[in-house]
């Protein structure tokens, strides 16, 4: 709970953050976030749909049979599509990330390994294939390319099977205004189409853009987004890191104010207490 102190200390955001994650990835980020005396706001611009189970289906077969030495799985929604899927024992299961690790489990395997957070920390923790060795890696549509080809240059054969797709969504109209506006101090980008859905919308140039790694800080190059400041790990205690720097490197301004701006109520969520240095 902040102090008397820190409630009277100059606040370093002038608006909101704005969290992109879709639906139900976005809370945890919020509340580190919040607990640093920022708003946080979760308006998804993009949804994730489960791809058609029968070639994944047919994939976690082969996998049940031992036709794969290794699973590599580089997201929390491609494990979570791995839900009642068995591995035999020699089966070298690898995920990218403590929260993939954790859904891996609750999905029912066990991780042999977990690499730090990035499909390149991935590839490069990897030993150079023995003969034989084959990969099953079920991942987004949308996903990087830097996992599969890294294994593939290491002599990995490489089953790539499509486990969800990632699709855009329209924000409520008055996120979209804002965004314009100028009315939030940060965007948080986590993908590479989020960010590019971002940049369709209209980022005003005030707004502090945010993105948790390299394939996503090179969408915001590509699409010309700027401030960009990168996380330091794809984690979202590196995101809050990130965010709290942007917003100490920007000048304080006023929000614009309007109808184009949104201006949601104080309330326990969103707590309007400004951030001192002594809650980090």
């Amino acid at each position: 709970m902040p102090s008397a102190e820190m409630a009277s200390a100059p606040p370093r955001a002038a608006g909101p953050v704005l969290v992109t994650r879709p639906a139900g990835r976005g809370k945890r980020l919020a509340s580190l976030l919040e607990a640093e005396g920022l708003t946080a706001e979760h308006a998804p611009l993009t949804r994730l749909v489960p791809s058609s189970g029968e070639e994944l289906e047919a994939a976690l077969a082969q996998l049940a049979a031992g036709a794969f030495t290794h699973l590599v799985v580089t997201s929390r929604t491609a494990a979570e599509r791995l839900a009642g899927a068995e591995a035999p024992f020699a089966t070298a299961i690898i995920a990218v990330g403590g929260g993939t690790a954790q859904t891996l489990r609750a999905a029912g395997l066990s991780p042999t390994a977990v690499a730090d957070g990035s499909g390149a920390a991935l590839v490069a923790a990897m030993p150079p294939a023995a003969p034989g060795d084959r990969v099953l890696l079920p991942a987004s549509s949308a996903a990087s390319r830097t996992v599969p080809e890294g294994l593939r240059a290491a002599g990995y054969e490489v089953v790539e099977v499509e486990a969800y797709r990632p699709e855009p969504v329209d924000p409520p109209p008055a996120v979209t205004e804002g965004l314009v506006a100028g009315w939030y101090a940060a965007i948080v980008l986590t993908s590479p189409m989020i960010a590019r859905r971002a940049a369709e919308l209209g980022v005003h140039p005030a707004t502090a853009v945010i993105a948790i790694g390299d394939p996503t800080a090179e969408a915001v190059r590509a699409a010309g987004l700027v401030p960009l400041h990168q996380a330091a790990a794809p984690t979202d205690e590196a995101l809050v890191a990130a965010v709290l720097e942007a917003l100490d490197a920007a000048p304080h301004e006023t929000p614009p104010s309007g109808p184009a701006a949104p201006s949601p109520a104080p309330s326990a969520a969103h707590p309007t207490h400004p951030r001192s240095k002594e809650t980090r």
